[in-house]
C-alpha cells in the first residue's frame, strides 16, 4: 500500500524481525567434526547477511546446516533466507523440520500456512496460523491470512467478523477494511464491500490498491460513472500509475471483475501489501520473505506490483541480477511490465552493463512511447556516460512528445541544456535553461547552473549573482550550490567573501575534492598559504581525478597556486621537448603494498633506490620517517614512471 510506510514505524519492523525467530545463540557452535568447514560456511553466511545478499546467505546457511543438522539457529536462518531468496520448496521442507523442535515459530508456521492456502487445505492453514507467535506485523499478516483461509472453508460471516475484530495498531485499519471489502465482494455482498472500501479510502486515499478495489466495486454495482470519477481523481494526483490506468480502461470497457477472487489471491495480496510497506521502512529481510511468499501464491498479483516491489528492493540493496530476474518475471501484458523494463535498464546501468542497459531503455520506450520518464532515464544514463550529444537527442525526443510543456516538465529542458552546454552549444543551452526557469522559476539547480555559467564567462554578472544567491536561499544546506556562490565570488576577485562561502560549503560537503580544492585556492589568495596546502591535500586524498588531480598535485609539489592554463612559454618549451623534466612529467599516486619500502618503490618507479628522498620530500605531509610506511598509504611519486 503506497502510503503505509508513513504508518508502519521502524519499531514495528524491528519487532517483527525479532519476533520471527525464537531465542538463538549469537553464533553457531561448531561440532567437533568438520568444525573448520562449518566455521567457513557460517562466516561466509554472516558476511552475505551483512551485505544483504539473501541468495548467497541462504546457500551458505544451508551448507552449514548440512554439516551441523541439529543447530537450531542455522535451521531458522535456512528457513527464513531460503524463502526470502525465492527457494520456497527448500524453505517449506526446512519449515516442517523447524516445527518439530520449535512448534510455535512464526516464520515456519507462516510458510506452512501459505503453502496450505495455495493447495486449498484451508483448515490446516487456520490451525498453523493459530499456533504462530510473532510481533505486530506478524499478527497483522496472520490475521489477514486467517480471514482468507476461513473464507476458503465457506464461513464468510466468520471471516469478516474475525477481520473486523482483529486488534492491533491503528495502521492495521486500512488493511482490515481493504481485505474485508475484497472478501465481501468475492462473496457477492457488493453493498457491504462498498462500505468497507469507502472507509478504507478515507483512511488512505493515496493507496492505489484501495482506489482500484473501490472503483471496481462501484462498477460491479452498476455505478460506472462514479468508478471512473474515483480513478480519474487518483490519476490527477498520480498521472503515471499503470495500475490505475489499467483499471480505468477496464471500467470504461464495461468488462469489470474483482481483482481478488480466491483465498490464494487474497493471501498473496495481503503479503504483497505488507511486504512492500515494510521494505520502504527498511525491513529488508521481512519484506523479501513476504513478497516471495506472495509471488509463490500468485505470480501475477496486483498486475506485477509485487514483483516490481521485490525488484526495487533487491536493486536498492545492490542485488542487480536478482532484481532484473524479478522484473523480467512480470508478464508481458501486466500493467507494470513497461515500468519493470525501465527499472531493469537502470539496474543494468548501475552494474556498468552499458550496452544491455541501452537496449533495455530502448525496449522500455518502444513498449510505452508516451512514458516521458523512460526518455529522461535513458538520457540521464547517456549523459552520465558523457555521451552528451546522444543524450541531447533523447531529451529532444521527449520534448517533442510534450506539445504544451508545463511546470512539471522543467527538468527536460534543464537536462538537455546541460547536454548542450557540455557539447559547447551555449546558445542552445542558455535557451533551454531559460525555458526551464520560465516553466518553474524557483528551481535551484537551474538557477545555480545558469548563474554560475554566466559568472564563468564573465557575462550578465549582476543577474548571475542574484540567481546563485536565490539558489542558496532555496537550498541553504546544499554544499554544491553554496560552493558555486563561493566560487562565483572567487571568479569576481572577492576572495574574502569566497573564503567565507567556501568554508561553509566544505562544512556541508567535507569530502568533496572539488570544494576542498576551491577553498585551497581561496585561502592562497588571502595569504593563508599553509591552510591552502592543507585543503589541496584534502582534495587529493578525497579522490580528485584526471586533469583536476594533476593540477592539485602541481599545487602541492610547487607549494603555490597554479592556474590550469598553460603559459605560452611552457607550451613552446613542451613543443620543443625542453624545459624542466620533472615539471613536465606527470605526478602519480602509488598505493603502498606489503613489503614495500621507499627504496624499493624508488628503484621500481624512479629507476634508482637512491632517489627515495624525492618521494619522501613529496610526502612529508604524511611521512615523518622515510623508514616507516604502511600498506594502503597513497604516496605521491614525482617525475615520470
Amino acid at each position: 500500500m503506497t502510503s503505509l510506510r508513513r504508518r508502519v514505524t521502524q519499531a514495528a519492523v524491528l519487532a517483527v524481525a525479532l519476533g520471527s525467530l525464537s531465542a538463538a545463540p549469537a553464533q553457531a557452535a561448531p561440532s567437533s567434526e568438520g568444525a573448520s568447514s562449518l566455521a567457513g560456511a557460517y562466516l561466509a553466511a554472516r558476511t552475505a547477511d551483512v551485505e544483504k545478499d539473501v541468495a548467497a546467505a541462504a546457500g551458505f546457511y544451508r551448507d552449514a546446516l548440512e554439516i551441523d543438522p541439529d543447530n537450531l539457529y542455522l535451521l531458522e536462518r535456512a528457513v527464513v533466507l531460503s524463502a526470502a531468496a525465492g527457494d520456497l520448496e527448500e524453505s517449506i521442507g526446512f519449515a516442517e523440520r523447524l516445527q518439530g523442535t520449535s512448534p510455535d515459530n512464526h516464520v515456519a508456521r507462516l510458510i506452512t500456512a501459505a503453502e496450505h492456502i495455495r493447495s486449498g487445505r484451508h483448515d490446516e492453514a487456520i490451525e498453523s496460523l493459530d499456533r504462530a507467535r510473532g510481533g505486530v506485523l506478524a499478527n497483522l499478516v496472520g490475521g489477514l491470512l486467517t480471514a482468507w483461509a476461513t473464507y476458503g472453508t465457506g464461513e464468510v460471516e466468520k471471516a469478516l467478523e474475525d477481520l473486523a475484530n482483529l486488534e492491533g495498531e491503528t495502521w492495521y485499519e486500512p488493511f482490515k477494511l481493504l481485505h474485508g471489502g475484497y472478501i465481501a465482494l468475492t462473496a457477492g455482498r457488493t453493498s457491504e464491500a462498498l462500505d468497507a472500501l469507502e472507509a478504507a479510502l478515507e483512511e488512505d486515499a493515496n493507496a492505489v490498491r484501495i482506489t482500484e478495489a473501490y472503483a471496481r466495486a462501484l462498477a460491479i454495482a452498476g455505478r460506472g460513472e462514479e468508478a471512473e470519477a474515483a480513478l480519474e481523481d487518483f490519476l490527477s494526483r498520480f498521472p503515471d500509475n499503470a495500475l490505475a490506468i489499467a483499471a480505468l480502461r477496464s471500467v470504461r470497457s464495461g468488462q469489470v471483475a474483482g481483482t481478488v477472487t480466491t483465498p490464494a489471491q487474497g493471501a498473496a495480496e495481503a503479503l504483497a501489501g505488507v511486504g512492500a510497506a515494510v521494505g520502504q521502512e527498511g525491513g529488508t529481510e521481512v519484506a523479501y520473505l513476504y513478497l516471495r511468499l506472495a509471488l509463490h501464491l500468485d505470480s501475477e498479483i496486483a498486475g506485477g506490483l509485487a514483483a516490481l516491489s521485490l525488484g526495487n528492493l533487491l536493486d536498492a540493496n545492490n542485488q542487480g541480477e536478482a532484481a532484473i530476474e524479478a522484473f523480467e518475471a512480470i508478464p508481458p501484458d501486466a500493467p507494470f511490465r513497461a515500468l519493470a523494463q525501465l527499472r531493469s535498464a537502470l539496474a543494468l546501468d548501475r552494474m556498468d552493463r552499458t550496452d544491455e542497459a541501452e537496449a533495455a531503455f530502448q525496449a522500455a520506450i518502444a513498449a510505452d512511447p508516451g512514458d516521458i520518464q523512460s526518455y529522461i532515464s535513458y538520457g540521464n544514463m547517456l549523459r552520465g556516460r558523457e555521451r552528451f550529444a546522444d543524450a541531447a537527442e533523447v531529451y529532444a525526443e521527449a520534448i517533442a512528445r510534450v506539445p504544451e510543456p508545463g511546470p512539471a516538465d522543467w527538468s527536460l529542458f534543464y537536462f538537455r541544456g546541460i547536454a548542450y552546454e557540455r557539447t559547447k552549444e551555449w546558445e542552445k543551452a542558455e535557451a533551454d535553461f531559460r525555458k526551464a526557469l520560465e516553466l518553474s522559476p524557483d528551481q535551484p539547480l537551474v538557477l545555480n547552473y545558469l548563474g554560475y555559467s554566466w559568472v564563468d564567462m564573465g557575462i550578465n554578472l549582476e543577474e548571475a549573482m542574484e540567481m546563485i544567491r536565490k539558489a542558496v536561499d532555496l537550498r541553504p544546506n546544499d554544499g554544491y550550490i553554496v560552493d558555486s556562490l563561493g566560487w562565483a565570488h572567487y571568479r569576481l576577485g572577492d576572495f574574502e567573501e569566497a573564503v567565507k562561502e567556501l568554508e561553509r560549503a566544505v562544512s556541508l560537503r567535507p569530502e568533496d575534492p572539488v570544494i576542498n580544492d576551491h577553498l585551497g585556492d581561496a585561502y592562497w589568495q588571502v595569504g593563508r598559504a599553509l591552510e591552502a596546502q592543507f585543503q589541496w591535500r584534502h582534495a587529493r586524498d578525497f579522490g580528485a581525478e584526471g586533469d583536476e588531480l594533476a593540477l592539485v598535485l602541481r599545487k602541492i609539489n610547487e607549494g603555490r597556486l597554479v592556474e590550469p592554463e598553460t603559459s605560452e612559454a611552457e607550451a613552446e618549451a613542451e613543443a620543443k621537448g625542453e624545459g624542466d623534466a620533472e615539471m613536465r612529467s606527470p605526478v602519480t599516486l602509488y598505493t603502498v603494498k606489503p613489503g614495500d619500502s621507499l627504496w624499493t618503490i624508488s628503484a621500481d618507479l624512479l629507476e634508482s633506490g637512491d632517489a627515495f628522498e624525492r618521494i619522501f620530500d613529496a610526502n612529508k605531509d604524511k611521512l615523518s620517517d622515510p623508514n616507516v610506511i604502511q600498506p594502503g598509504m597513497q604516496l605521491v611519486i614525482p617525475g615520470e614512471i
